[in-house]
This record gives C-alpha cells, structure tokens and sequence, in this order.
C-alpha cells in the first residue's frame, strides 16, 4: 500500500525499511541522518589520511630529506608490496592536503638543488697545467676492479668549500657503494688535508680501503704522507680539466651540496651537523643500488627505515 502511494516497487520501500529501521521503528529523521552519514563515508578514502602511513612518510619528508620515489620504492623492498606511489605523494603535496611543518614546497623538505652552470661565452683556450711532480700514478693505472665497480674499497676524493663558514669539506666517496666519508679543514694547504684526510680513513674497517683517485690539485700534493701511515691508501689522479673521470664523487658533493649551498648556508657549522648530513646521505636509498642504502651495502647491514 505505502508502494503504490509514493509510486515506488514495493522491494524499494522495503530495502529502506530493512536498512534503516531501528528498535522503535522506522523514523524518518533518524533514517535522513544515516542517509547522510553513510554518503559521507563512501567516497574514496585518502591513502595518506592521518595515520601510521602518513606519519612515515612526513617524517622520511622532512627528517631523512628523502624524495617521494625514494620514499615508494624503499618501502616496497621492505614490506614486499607496494604501500604507497610517488605520484600519491606528490599529488598530496601539490594539492596542499599534507603540509607537514619544515616541507619545503620546492624539494620537499631538502634544500634547493644547485642549477647545472649556463654555458658562458668564449673567453679564450684554457692553459693546460704541467703534470704536477706529485702525480706518480695516472687514472689509467688504477686497477679494472675500480673502473667496474666490482670491489669495495675505492674511492675518490675531492674538496667542498663554504665560502661562509671560510672552510673546506674533504669528501671521499667509495664507487661500489656509494659510501661517503667527510671531514672539516680550516685550510686547502696540503699538510692540513692530508693530515684531516688520514684520520679519515684511519676509520674504515680493515679491507675496505683499496685505492683513491684525485685531481691534480695542490692540496693532495701530500698525499705521500697519507700512504706512510695507512698504506693500503694507493693515490691515482685523473687528467687535468676531467671532473667526469671522478663523477661518483661530483655527483655526491651536489648532494652534499643540498645541506651545504655554496653561499646562503649560514648556520654556525660543526663537526656533529657535518656528521648528521653525511649520515643522512649514507643512509638515503638510490636508485642506481636497488634502493639500498650506501650504509647497508658497504657493512653488508641490512637497515630497516619504513
């Protein structure tokens, strides 16, 4: 009878009836409020609602500098599925729905990367130096097991100034893994590196030291005084003017770069906030490692971060 009143199939009227009566009976008002409550919650739920996942995820953001690919990516290795995508990561934070404090809009959370330099006009051919008298063995010499990236336990080094704080970061970085090793000098004199540099090293376990490949500057021009105390420290020197011979360390001081900007890092700088960068970039996942970590592939650790 309701049916044919309203002009509705009578299993409408009772699928309502069904769905919505309660202990004293159908009451429209109460059936109105669960209409609405019910409406509300069958739309799509947020995969980063405020919850264990999103937590994860801010603080990979902002504490660890991690990008959303590597955020994805790591925890799909560790939890065997994947949890979240990049493009969701990203989507929430280009639509302003997770705005966790400390999230820099432009890198999410790191400093702003250094643009590749514009090609500037001619200004002349550049003068090749004269081999330096320190340089005894060229790139060429160094052993294949380096050029492949087969072995742990070569390196290349390099200087990182901060024209700011007026010193130098002296960055040793290992082409297996990936693996880096910083240390603060007052001064690019050779005797200074040199000394900064061997305490360096003098921390890797033993076996993990093999050889280091330079360039011709000055400041490695003691580096004998390195092999007299650590003598599985075998120095190599790449060609003059041929950064790319060493790229895994240029690569590496670009993001070091990220915590240290060349002339706007202005807080006062450590040897512990130095510490805390390296650790941060030793412990990111690449890409290039399977998302491992340089920390986890160079002491064979595994590492949970998710």
């Amino acid at each position: 009878r309701i049916a044919a009143e309203l002009g509705r199939s009578a299993s409408t009227i009772s699928r309502e009836l069904k769905r919505n009566q309660c202990k004293q009976g159908y009451r429209p008002s109460d059936a109105q409020k669960q209409y609405h409550r019910r409406r509300k919650q069958c739309r799509r739920h947020r995969l980063l609602a405020p919850g264990p996942l999103r937590a994860t995820v801010v603080r990979l953001l902002t504490q660890q500098q991690w990008s959303p690919e590597q955020i994805s990516e790591r925890m799909a290795m560790e939890h065997g599925k994947r949890l979240v995508s990049y493009s969701t990561i990203y989507r929430a934070l280009k639509d302003g729905y997770m705005e966790p404090k400390g999230t820099r809009k432009n890198r999410h959370g790191r400093y702003p990367m250094q643009k590749h330099l514009r090609r500037k006009g001619w200004r002349g051919v550049k003068k090749l130096r004269k081999t330096a008298a320190f340089v005894h063995q060229t790139i060429e010499q160094r052993p294949k097991a380096a050029d492949r990236r087969s072995q742990f336990g070569h390196f290349e080094g390099d200087l990182v100034y901060s024209s700011f704080h007026k010193l130098y970061v002296v960055t040793l970085v290992d082409r297996r893994s990936r693996y880096l090793l910083t240390g603060i000098c007052q001064s690019r004199k050779p005797e200074e590196v040199a000394r900064v540099m061997a305490s360096m090293l003098d921390t890797l376990p033993k076996g993990k030291l093999r050889s280091i490949t330079l360039d011709r500057g000055l400041e490695f021009a003691h580096h004998a005084n390195i092999t007299k105390i650590i003598p599985n420290a075998v120095f190599y020197f790449a060609h003059p003017h041929a950064p790319w011979e060493r790229g895994t360390n240029e690569n590496t001081n670009g993001l070091l770069r990220q915590y240290i900007p060349k002339d706007t890092y202005k807080v006062p700088f450590s040897p512990s906030l130095l510490d805390s960068f390296t650790d941060k970039l030793n412990r990111r996942p690449r890409k290039c490692l399977g998302w491992k970590s340089p920390l986890e592939l160079f002491f064979h650790k595994p590492l949970h971060f998710t």
